[in-house]
Protein backbone atom coordinates (compact mmCIF):
# COMPACT_ATOMS: atom_id res chain seq x y z
CA UNK A 1 0.00 0.00 0.00
CA UNK A 2 0.88 4.03 -0.69
CA UNK A 3 1.83 5.52 1.90
CA UNK A 4 2.61 2.74 4.63
CA UNK A 5 5.02 2.41 7.24
CA UNK A 6 6.47 -1.08 8.70
CA UNK A 7 6.23 -0.87 12.31
CA UNK A 8 7.60 -4.15 12.97
CA UNK A 9 6.89 -7.37 13.68
CA UNK A 10 7.14 -10.63 16.26
CA UNK A 11 7.31 -14.07 16.33
CA UNK A 12 5.95 -15.75 19.05
CA UNK A 13 5.83 -19.36 20.98
CA UNK A 14 2.45 -20.68 20.52
CA UNK A 15 2.19 -19.86 24.42
CA UNK A 16 -0.61 -18.21 25.93
CA UNK A 17 1.14 -16.75 28.78
CA UNK A 18 2.88 -14.43 26.22
CA UNK A 19 -0.02 -12.86 25.46
CA UNK A 20 0.05 -10.12 28.03
CA UNK A 21 3.58 -9.31 26.24
CA UNK A 22 2.39 -8.93 22.62
CA UNK A 23 -0.23 -6.66 24.03
CA UNK A 24 2.00 -4.34 26.18
CA UNK A 25 3.94 -4.26 22.52
CA UNK A 26 0.97 -3.23 20.45
CA UNK A 27 -0.10 -0.66 23.06
CA UNK A 28 3.56 0.60 22.45
CA UNK A 29 3.02 -0.06 18.87
CA UNK A 30 -0.37 1.81 18.99
CA UNK A 31 0.73 5.11 20.50
CA UNK A 32 3.55 5.43 18.21
CA UNK A 33 1.07 5.26 15.40
CA UNK A 34 -1.23 8.23 16.74
CA UNK A 35 -3.97 6.40 18.51
CA UNK A 36 -5.43 7.45 21.71
CA UNK A 37 -5.30 5.42 24.91
CA UNK A 38 -9.06 4.31 24.63
CA UNK A 39 -8.36 2.72 20.98
CA UNK A 40 -5.03 1.55 21.91
CA UNK A 41 -6.74 -0.76 24.37
CA UNK A 42 -9.42 -1.60 21.93
CA UNK A 43 -6.77 -2.62 19.70
CA UNK A 44 -5.10 -4.86 22.19
CA UNK A 45 -8.30 -6.58 23.03
CA UNK A 46 -8.56 -7.36 19.15
CA UNK A 47 -4.84 -8.99 19.32
CA UNK A 48 -5.79 -10.74 22.52
CA UNK A 49 -8.51 -12.73 20.79
CA UNK A 50 -6.86 -13.03 17.58
CA UNK A 51 -3.78 -14.78 19.30
CA UNK A 52 -6.01 -16.67 21.35
CA UNK A 53 -7.87 -17.86 18.06
CA UNK A 54 -4.68 -19.22 16.37
CA UNK A 55 -3.33 -21.03 20.03
CA UNK A 56 -6.17 -22.71 20.62
CA UNK A 57 -7.47 -23.59 16.89
CA UNK A 58 -4.58 -23.43 15.12
CA UNK A 59 -2.16 -26.06 16.96
CA UNK A 60 -2.63 -29.01 18.92
CA UNK A 61 -1.83 -28.89 22.62
CA UNK A 62 1.77 -30.52 22.25
CA UNK A 63 2.78 -28.35 19.07
CA UNK A 64 6.16 -26.45 18.81
CA UNK A 65 4.48 -24.30 16.54
CA UNK A 66 5.13 -20.16 16.65
CA UNK A 67 3.21 -17.25 14.93
CA UNK A 68 3.92 -13.86 13.87
CA UNK A 69 1.95 -10.24 14.58
CA UNK A 70 2.88 -7.62 11.57
CA UNK A 71 2.02 -4.26 11.97
CA UNK A 72 2.00 -1.90 9.48
CA UNK A 73 0.81 1.93 9.58
CA UNK A 74 -1.55 3.84 7.30
CA UNK A 75 -2.11 7.54 6.43
CA UNK A 76 -5.91 6.81 7.82
CA UNK A 77 -4.87 4.00 11.23
CA UNK A 78 -2.92 0.54 11.06
CA UNK A 79 -3.20 -2.84 9.95
CA UNK A 80 -2.33 -5.69 11.79
CA UNK A 81 -1.23 -9.10 10.56
CA UNK A 82 -1.24 -12.26 12.55
CA UNK A 83 -0.07 -15.37 10.83
CA UNK A 84 0.54 -18.57 11.26
CA UNK A 85 1.65 -21.68 9.69
CA UNK A 86 -0.95 -23.79 11.81
CA UNK A 87 -3.81 -26.29 11.11
CA UNK A 88 -5.79 -25.06 7.56
CA UNK A 89 -9.47 -25.25 9.49
CA UNK A 90 -11.06 -24.96 12.67
CA UNK A 91 -12.87 -28.07 13.37
CA UNK A 92 -14.78 -27.47 16.32
CA UNK A 93 -15.77 -23.81 15.01
CA UNK A 94 -17.23 -22.02 17.81
CA UNK A 95 -20.68 -21.39 17.45
CA UNK A 96 -22.01 -17.42 17.06
CA UNK A 97 -21.83 -15.15 20.38
CA UNK A 98 -24.61 -13.61 21.64
CA UNK A 99 -24.22 -10.94 24.08
CA UNK A 100 -28.28 -11.20 25.73
CA UNK A 101 -27.57 -14.73 26.73
CA UNK A 102 -26.91 -16.82 30.02
CA UNK A 103 -23.36 -17.21 29.59
CA UNK A 104 -22.98 -19.09 33.29
CA UNK A 105 -25.37 -21.50 31.36
CA UNK A 106 -24.42 -21.45 27.86
CA UNK A 107 -20.66 -20.13 28.18
CA UNK A 108 -18.51 -18.13 25.96
CA UNK A 109 -17.90 -19.28 23.24
CA UNK A 110 -17.57 -17.52 19.87
CA UNK A 111 -16.53 -14.61 22.21
CA UNK A 112 -13.45 -13.75 20.44
CA UNK A 113 -14.57 -13.34 16.82
CA UNK A 114 -17.34 -10.94 18.39
CA UNK A 115 -14.83 -8.92 19.85
CA UNK A 116 -12.48 -8.30 17.22
CA UNK A 117 -15.95 -7.32 14.94
CA UNK A 118 -16.62 -4.82 17.63
CA UNK A 119 -13.56 -3.26 18.25
CA UNK A 120 -11.82 -3.52 14.74
CA UNK A 121 -12.91 -1.58 11.64
CA UNK A 122 -12.05 -3.95 9.12
CA UNK A 123 -11.27 -7.49 8.90
CA UNK A 124 -10.23 -9.77 6.40
CA UNK A 125 -9.29 -13.94 6.41
CA UNK A 126 -6.65 -14.87 4.10
CA UNK A 127 -5.90 -18.80 3.06
CA UNK A 128 -2.37 -18.97 1.98
CA UNK A 129 -2.42 -22.36 1.00
CA UNK A 130 1.05 -23.95 1.58
CA UNK A 131 2.20 -20.53 3.08
CA UNK A 132 -0.33 -20.98 6.06
CA UNK A 133 -3.05 -18.17 7.07
CA UNK A 134 -3.57 -14.78 8.38
CA UNK A 135 -6.08 -12.74 9.92
CA UNK A 136 -5.79 -8.90 8.64
CA UNK A 137 -7.59 -6.17 11.14
CA UNK A 138 -8.10 -2.58 10.30
CA UNK A 139 -8.22 0.21 12.44
CA UNK A 140 -9.14 3.35 11.73
CA UNK A 141 -7.39 7.02 13.35
CA UNK A 142 -10.99 8.47 15.93
CA UNK A 143 -11.43 11.16 13.82
CA UNK A 144 -14.48 13.08 14.04
CA UNK A 145 -17.08 13.27 11.41
CA UNK A 146 -17.23 16.53 9.36
CA UNK A 147 -19.95 17.26 11.88
CA UNK A 148 -18.74 17.35 15.30
CA UNK A 149 -20.56 15.28 17.51
CA UNK A 150 -22.30 13.40 14.79
CA UNK A 151 -22.94 9.68 14.44
CA UNK A 152 -24.11 7.68 11.70
CA UNK A 153 -27.49 6.28 12.60
CA UNK A 154 -29.21 2.93 11.03
CA UNK A 155 -31.87 4.17 9.52
CA UNK A 156 -31.63 6.98 6.59
CA UNK A 157 -32.84 10.48 6.87
CA UNK A 158 -35.34 10.52 4.15
CA UNK A 159 -36.87 13.94 2.75
CA UNK A 160 -39.71 13.47 0.20
CA UNK A 161 -39.03 14.43 -3.61
CA UNK A 162 -39.07 17.96 -4.84
CA UNK A 163 -41.58 19.86 -6.52
CA UNK A 164 -41.38 20.77 -10.30
CA UNK A 165 -39.32 23.98 -10.55
CA UNK A 166 -38.29 26.79 -13.06
CA UNK A 167 -35.67 26.21 -15.92
CA UNK A 168 -32.38 26.03 -14.08
CA UNK A 169 -30.05 29.24 -14.57
CA UNK A 170 -26.68 27.43 -15.60
CA UNK A 171 -23.22 27.84 -13.96
CA UNK A 172 -20.30 27.23 -15.19
CA UNK A 173 -18.19 24.93 -13.02
CA UNK A 174 -14.79 24.20 -12.99
CA UNK A 175 -13.86 20.39 -12.99
CA UNK A 176 -10.32 19.01 -11.25
CA UNK A 177 -9.63 16.57 -9.03
CA UNK A 178 -9.89 17.14 -5.39
CA UNK A 179 -7.56 19.60 -3.16
CA UNK A 180 -6.48 17.66 0.07
CA UNK A 181 -7.83 20.46 2.00
CA UNK A 182 -11.24 20.08 0.24
CA UNK A 183 -12.30 16.67 1.81
CA UNK A 184 -14.60 17.86 4.42
CA UNK A 185 -16.40 19.81 1.45
CA UNK A 186 -16.88 16.37 -0.03
CA UNK A 187 -18.39 15.05 3.25
CA UNK A 188 -20.88 17.76 2.64
CA UNK A 189 -21.64 17.27 -0.33
CA UNK A 190 -22.19 13.22 0.48
CA UNK A 191 -24.63 14.33 3.18
CA UNK A 192 -26.46 16.74 1.18
CA UNK A 193 -27.54 13.72 -1.01
CA UNK A 194 -27.91 10.97 1.12
CA UNK A 195 -28.22 12.40 4.67
CA UNK A 196 -25.96 9.72 6.90
CA UNK A 197 -27.13 6.71 4.49
CA UNK A 198 -24.09 6.19 2.46
CA UNK A 199 -23.03 2.62 2.53
CA UNK A 200 -19.41 3.75 2.43
CA UNK A 201 -18.99 5.21 6.49
CA UNK A 202 -15.19 6.47 5.59
CA UNK A 203 -17.10 8.95 2.86
CA UNK A 204 -17.89 10.68 6.19
CA UNK A 205 -14.33 11.43 7.68
CA UNK A 206 -12.52 14.60 5.98
CA UNK A 207 -9.08 12.80 7.41
CA UNK A 208 -10.14 9.47 5.89
CA UNK A 209 -11.28 10.96 2.32
CA UNK A 210 -7.89 13.44 2.33
CA UNK A 211 -5.64 10.40 3.20
CA UNK A 212 -7.74 8.24 0.26
CA UNK A 213 -6.80 10.27 -2.02
CA UNK A 214 -3.14 10.91 -0.85
CA UNK A 215 -2.68 6.81 -0.76
CA UNK A 216 -4.18 6.33 -4.53
CA UNK A 217 -7.08 4.19 -2.99
CA UNK A 218 -9.38 7.29 -4.30
CA UNK A 219 -9.15 10.19 -6.91
CA UNK A 220 -11.32 12.37 -6.17
CA UNK A 221 -12.75 14.76 -9.10
CA UNK A 222 -14.96 18.14 -7.64
CA UNK A 223 -17.51 20.46 -9.35
CA UNK A 224 -16.59 24.10 -8.30
CA UNK A 225 -18.32 27.20 -8.70
CA UNK A 226 -17.11 30.71 -9.63
CA UNK A 227 -17.48 31.33 -5.86
CA UNK A 228 -15.70 28.55 -4.74
CA UNK A 229 -18.26 26.18 -3.52
CA UNK A 230 -18.28 22.73 -4.47
CA UNK A 231 -21.57 21.25 -6.31
CA UNK A 232 -20.46 17.86 -6.63
CA UNK A 233 -18.51 14.62 -6.40
CA UNK A 234 -17.40 11.91 -8.42
CA UNK A 235 -14.66 9.41 -7.62
CA UNK A 236 -12.54 6.42 -8.99
CA UNK A 237 -11.93 4.01 -6.46
CA UNK A 238 -8.94 1.63 -6.29
CA UNK A 239 -9.71 -2.46 -4.88
CA UNK A 240 -6.51 -4.76 -4.25
CA UNK A 241 -8.53 -7.22 -6.53
CA UNK A 242 -11.35 -5.86 -8.80
CA UNK A 243 -11.19 -3.35 -11.51
CA UNK A 244 -11.26 0.62 -10.71
CA UNK A 245 -14.78 1.81 -9.71
CA UNK A 246 -16.21 4.70 -10.93
CA UNK A 247 -18.78 5.95 -7.95
CA UNK A 248 -19.63 8.63 -4.92
CA UNK A 249 -21.44 10.31 -7.29
CA UNK A 250 -23.16 12.92 -5.77
CA UNK A 251 -24.93 16.72 -6.46
CA UNK A 252 -26.03 19.10 -3.85
CA UNK A 253 -29.47 19.04 -4.23
CA UNK A 254 -29.78 22.98 -5.37
CA UNK A 255 -27.28 22.51 -7.98
CA UNK A 256 -29.29 19.55 -9.28
CA UNK A 257 -29.95 19.83 -13.26
CA UNK A 258 -26.21 21.64 -13.68
CA UNK A 259 -25.06 18.58 -15.69
CA UNK A 260 -21.99 19.03 -14.44
CA UNK A 261 -22.06 14.77 -13.48
CA UNK A 262 -21.36 13.74 -16.64
CA UNK A 263 -18.56 16.12 -17.10
CA UNK A 264 -17.15 15.00 -14.16
CA UNK A 265 -17.49 10.82 -14.97
CA UNK A 266 -15.95 11.80 -18.47
CA UNK A 267 -13.78 13.64 -16.56
CA UNK A 268 -12.51 10.98 -14.42
CA UNK A 269 -12.61 8.66 -17.26
CA UNK A 270 -10.06 10.80 -18.98
CA UNK A 271 -7.88 10.61 -16.03
CA UNK A 272 -8.00 6.60 -15.75
CA UNK A 273 -7.01 6.70 -19.76
CA UNK A 274 -4.02 8.71 -19.18
CA UNK A 275 -3.04 6.24 -16.05
CA UNK A 276 -3.74 3.22 -19.08
CA UNK A 277 -6.11 1.81 -16.92
CA UNK A 278 -7.81 -1.21 -18.97
CA UNK A 279 -11.36 -1.21 -17.89
CA UNK A 280 -14.09 0.14 -15.01
CA UNK A 281 -16.48 -0.83 -12.81
CA UNK A 282 -19.73 1.07 -12.12
CA UNK A 283 -22.65 -0.16 -9.55
CA UNK A 284 -25.72 1.10 -10.36
CA UNK A 285 -28.64 1.01 -7.75
CA UNK A 286 -31.82 -0.11 -8.32
CA UNK A 287 -34.28 1.29 -6.26
CA UNK A 288 -34.93 4.14 -9.13
CA UNK A 289 -33.96 4.22 -12.88
CA UNK A 290 -32.26 7.30 -12.88
CA UNK A 291 -28.42 5.99 -12.11
CA UNK A 292 -28.72 3.30 -14.96
CA UNK A 293 -30.08 5.48 -17.41
CA UNK A 294 -27.20 8.14 -16.25
CA UNK A 295 -24.06 5.13 -16.55
CA UNK A 296 -25.98 4.23 -19.76
CA UNK A 297 -25.01 7.58 -21.46
CA UNK A 298 -21.47 7.54 -20.20
CA UNK A 299 -21.17 4.09 -21.89
CA UNK A 300 -21.59 1.44 -18.96
CA UNK A 301 -22.92 -1.91 -20.18
CA UNK A 302 -24.24 -4.31 -17.89
CA UNK A 303 -22.60 -6.98 -16.56
CA UNK A 304 -23.94 -8.44 -13.24
CA UNK A 305 -26.70 -7.84 -11.05
CA UNK A 306 -25.20 -7.92 -7.31
CA UNK A 307 -28.53 -8.56 -5.46
CA UNK A 308 -28.79 -7.19 -1.50
CA UNK A 309 -25.43 -5.49 -2.22
CA UNK A 310 -25.68 -2.07 0.15
CA UNK A 311 -27.83 -2.13 3.89
CA UNK A 312 -31.27 -0.66 3.16
CA UNK A 313 -30.06 2.48 5.34
CA UNK A 314 -29.43 3.77 2.11
CA UNK A 315 -31.03 6.34 0.88
CA UNK A 316 -31.43 9.51 -1.93
CA UNK A 317 -32.23 12.62 -0.46
CA UNK A 318 -34.79 14.38 -2.47
CA UNK A 319 -35.27 11.21 -5.08
CA UNK A 320 -36.57 8.33 -3.16
CA UNK A 321 -38.51 6.76 -0.34
CA UNK A 322 -37.10 4.27 2.57
CA UNK A 323 -36.04 1.02 1.00
CA UNK A 324 -38.00 -1.86 2.12
CA UNK A 325 -34.89 -3.69 1.58
CA UNK A 326 -31.71 -4.07 1.06
CA UNK A 327 -30.39 -2.56 -2.47
CA UNK A 328 -29.48 -4.13 -5.33
CA UNK A 329 -27.10 -2.74 -7.71
CA UNK A 330 -26.69 -3.59 -11.51
CA UNK A 331 -22.54 -4.08 -12.27
CA UNK A 332 -21.84 -1.98 -15.08
CA UNK A 333 -18.31 -2.50 -17.05
CA UNK A 334 -16.44 0.04 -19.87
CA UNK A 335 -13.50 -0.95 -21.40
CA UNK A 336 -11.45 1.78 -21.84
CA UNK A 337 -8.78 -0.39 -24.04
CA UNK A 338 -9.82 -2.70 -26.80
CA UNK A 339 -9.71 -6.16 -24.56
CA UNK A 340 -7.17 -9.25 -26.49
CA UNK A 341 -8.97 -12.15 -27.18
CA UNK A 342 -8.78 -14.43 -24.62
CA UNK A 343 -10.17 -18.34 -23.82
CA UNK A 344 -12.49 -18.57 -20.59
CA UNK A 345 -13.85 -21.85 -19.36
CA UNK A 346 -17.58 -21.38 -18.47
CA UNK A 347 -19.87 -24.02 -16.70
CA UNK A 348 -22.25 -25.17 -19.51
CA UNK A 349 -25.44 -24.68 -17.29
CA UNK A 350 -24.34 -20.80 -17.60
CA UNK A 351 -23.12 -20.65 -21.18
CA UNK A 352 -25.04 -18.88 -22.93
CA UNK A 353 -25.87 -16.09 -20.59
CA UNK A 354 -22.16 -15.42 -20.09
CA UNK A 355 -21.72 -15.55 -23.40
CA UNK A 356 -24.18 -12.45 -23.67
CA UNK A 357 -22.76 -10.84 -20.73
CA UNK A 358 -19.11 -10.56 -22.04
CA UNK A 359 -20.58 -9.78 -25.29
CA UNK A 360 -23.05 -6.57 -24.26
CA UNK A 361 -19.73 -5.18 -22.89
CA UNK A 362 -17.34 -5.98 -26.10
CA UNK A 363 -15.48 -8.34 -24.77
CA UNK A 364 -13.19 -10.87 -27.36
CA UNK A 365 -13.21 -14.24 -25.40
CA UNK A 366 -13.47 -17.93 -26.48
CA UNK A 367 -15.43 -20.42 -24.13
CA UNK A 368 -13.54 -23.42 -24.39
CA UNK A 369 -14.15 -27.25 -22.52
CA UNK A 370 -10.75 -28.87 -21.39
CA UNK A 371 -10.34 -32.43 -22.70
CA UNK A 372 -7.66 -33.36 -19.98
CA UNK A 373 -8.06 -31.50 -16.96
CA UNK A 374 -4.78 -30.33 -15.32
CA UNK A 375 -3.91 -31.51 -11.53
CA UNK A 376 -5.09 -29.39 -8.65
CA UNK A 377 -2.53 -28.10 -6.45
CA UNK A 378 -2.56 -29.42 -2.81
CA UNK A 379 -3.84 -26.26 -0.71
CA UNK A 380 -5.99 -23.49 -2.23
CA UNK A 381 -5.53 -19.76 -1.25
CA UNK A 382 -8.30 -17.79 -0.70
CA UNK A 383 -8.77 -14.19 0.90
CA UNK A 384 -11.80 -13.18 2.89
CA UNK A 385 -13.08 -9.08 3.36
CA UNK A 386 -15.60 -8.78 5.73
CA UNK A 387 -17.89 -5.47 5.98
CA UNK A 388 -19.29 -5.57 9.35
CA UNK A 389 -21.09 -2.53 8.96
CA UNK A 390 -22.82 -3.46 5.52
CA UNK A 391 -22.89 -7.36 6.61
CA UNK A 392 -20.99 -7.70 3.29
CA UNK A 393 -18.18 -9.87 2.64
CA UNK A 394 -16.21 -10.66 -0.74
CA UNK A 395 -14.59 -13.72 -1.36
CA UNK A 396 -12.21 -14.37 -3.63
CA UNK A 397 -10.77 -18.06 -4.63
CA UNK A 398 -7.12 -17.11 -5.81
CA UNK A 399 -6.13 -20.83 -6.52
CA UNK A 400 -8.35 -23.72 -6.28
CA UNK A 401 -6.87 -26.99 -4.90
CA UNK A 402 -8.05 -30.23 -3.98
CA UNK A 403 -9.13 -29.17 -0.21
CA UNK A 404 -11.27 -25.80 -2.05
CA UNK A 405 -14.64 -26.97 -0.34
CA UNK A 406 -13.57 -27.88 2.61
CA UNK A 407 -11.93 -24.21 2.44
CA UNK A 408 -15.15 -23.04 1.68
CA UNK A 409 -17.33 -24.76 3.69
CA UNK A 410 -14.80 -23.49 7.23
CA UNK A 411 -15.46 -19.97 5.51
CA UNK A 412 -18.76 -20.02 5.21
CA UNK A 413 -19.58 -21.40 8.64
CA UNK A 414 -17.22 -18.38 10.05
CA UNK A 415 -19.32 -15.65 8.38
CA UNK A 416 -22.54 -17.55 9.38
CA UNK A 417 -21.18 -17.02 13.34
CA UNK A 418 -20.27 -13.28 12.51
CA UNK A 419 -24.06 -13.20 11.26
CA UNK A 420 -22.88 -11.76 7.67
CA UNK A 421 -25.90 -11.79 5.53
CA UNK A 422 -24.20 -11.76 1.97
CA UNK A 423 -21.26 -13.34 0.44
CA UNK A 424 -20.02 -12.34 -3.25
CA UNK A 425 -17.33 -14.59 -4.23
CA UNK A 426 -15.60 -14.28 -7.60
CA UNK A 427 -13.70 -17.04 -9.22
CA UNK A 428 -11.61 -17.14 -12.51
CA UNK A 429 -13.17 -18.08 -15.63
CA UNK A 430 -9.43 -18.70 -17.18
CA UNK A 431 -9.33 -21.89 -15.02
CA UNK A 432 -10.45 -25.31 -16.32
CA UNK A 433 -11.10 -26.48 -12.79
CA UNK A 434 -13.84 -23.24 -12.48
CA UNK A 435 -16.80 -25.32 -14.03
CA UNK A 436 -16.36 -28.04 -11.65
CA UNK A 437 -16.48 -25.57 -8.56
CA UNK A 438 -19.27 -23.70 -9.87
CA UNK A 439 -21.34 -26.75 -9.81
CA UNK A 440 -19.96 -27.93 -6.75
CA UNK A 441 -20.87 -24.25 -4.88
CA UNK A 442 -23.86 -24.28 -5.95
CA UNK A 443 -24.82 -27.19 -4.54
CA UNK A 444 -24.05 -25.34 -1.12
CA UNK A 445 -26.94 -22.49 -1.84
CA UNK A 446 -24.73 -20.00 -3.99
CA UNK A 447 -25.95 -18.65 -7.09
CA UNK A 448 -24.77 -17.38 -10.35
CA UNK A 449 -25.44 -13.80 -10.60
CA UNK A 450 -22.84 -12.05 -13.21
CA UNK A 451 -19.10 -11.78 -14.40
CA UNK A 452 -16.43 -9.24 -14.09
CA UNK A 453 -13.22 -9.03 -16.71
CA UNK A 454 -10.49 -7.05 -15.55
CA UNK A 455 -9.55 -8.40 -12.24
CA UNK A 456 -6.15 -9.42 -10.72
CA UNK A 457 -7.89 -13.07 -11.04
CA UNK A 458 -8.67 -12.28 -14.58
CA UNK A 459 -12.54 -12.72 -16.13
CA UNK A 460 -14.45 -13.81 -13.24
CA UNK A 461 -17.81 -15.23 -12.54
CA UNK A 462 -19.77 -13.88 -9.48
CA UNK A 463 -21.50 -16.10 -7.20
CA UNK A 464 -23.65 -15.11 -4.67
CA UNK A 465 -24.70 -16.50 -1.03
CA UNK A 466 -27.48 -15.15 1.28
CA UNK A 467 -27.69 -15.71 4.97
CA UNK A 468 -31.62 -15.21 5.86
CA UNK A 469 -31.67 -12.74 3.09
CA UNK A 470 -35.07 -12.11 1.51
CA UNK A 471 -35.28 -10.58 -1.83
CA UNK A 472 -38.19 -9.56 -3.45
CA UNK A 473 -37.57 -8.98 -7.37
CA UNK A 474 -40.95 -6.73 -7.59
CA UNK A 475 -39.22 -3.95 -5.95
CA UNK A 476 -36.27 -3.98 -7.73
CA UNK A 477 -35.99 -1.39 -10.70
CA UNK A 478 -34.28 -2.30 -14.16
CA UNK A 479 -33.23 0.06 -17.20
CA UNK A 480 -31.83 -2.90 -19.61
CA UNK A 481 -33.55 -5.43 -21.57
CA UNK A 482 -30.76 -7.88 -20.79
CA UNK A 483 -30.63 -6.45 -17.00
CA UNK A 484 -34.71 -7.82 -16.72
CA UNK A 485 -33.04 -10.95 -18.84
CA UNK A 486 -31.01 -11.79 -16.31
CA UNK A 487 -32.78 -10.84 -13.17
CA UNK A 488 -35.46 -12.95 -14.69
CA UNK A 489 -32.57 -16.24 -14.99
CA UNK A 490 -31.29 -15.53 -11.26
CA UNK A 491 -34.70 -15.54 -9.91
CA UNK A 492 -35.42 -19.06 -12.02
CA UNK A 493 -32.13 -20.30 -10.49
CA UNK A 494 -31.90 -19.27 -6.87
CA UNK A 495 -32.18 -22.49 -5.35
CA UNK A 496 -31.31 -23.13 -1.75
CA UNK A 497 -28.78 -25.35 -0.44
CA UNK A 498 -27.44 -26.71 3.10
CA UNK A 499 -24.13 -26.37 3.47
CA UNK A 500 -24.01 -29.71 5.54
Amino acid sequence: MKNSTDLGSVRVPVNPQLIPAIQSFTGSITEMAGFSKTDGRKIQLAIEEACLNVIQHSFSDDDEGEYNVHFVKRLDGIEIHVHDMGLPYDPAMAPNFDPAADHLEKGIEGLGSFLISKTMDEYRFNNLGRNGKEMVMVKYFDTPLFSTGASVPVEPEVVQPPAPTAPVEQISFEIRLMKPDEALEVCRCIYDCYGYSYANENIYFPERVAAMNQNGKLWSAVAITPDGEMGGHFALIFYDKLPPEIGIAVTKKKFRGQGFARQLGEYLELQARNAHLKGVQIKEVTSHPYTQKFCLKLGYKDCGILLAHSPKSLSFKGINENLKQRNSDVLGFKYLEPPALRKIFPPTQHLEMIRKLFYNIGDNVECAFPVEMPARPEKSVTEVNVNALRSLAEVFILQTGIDIMQVMRHEMKTLFRDEIQVVELYLSLNDPHTPELVTQLESLGFIFTGVLPETKLGDTIILQYFNGVYIDYKEIVLVTDLAKELMEYIRVNNRHASLE
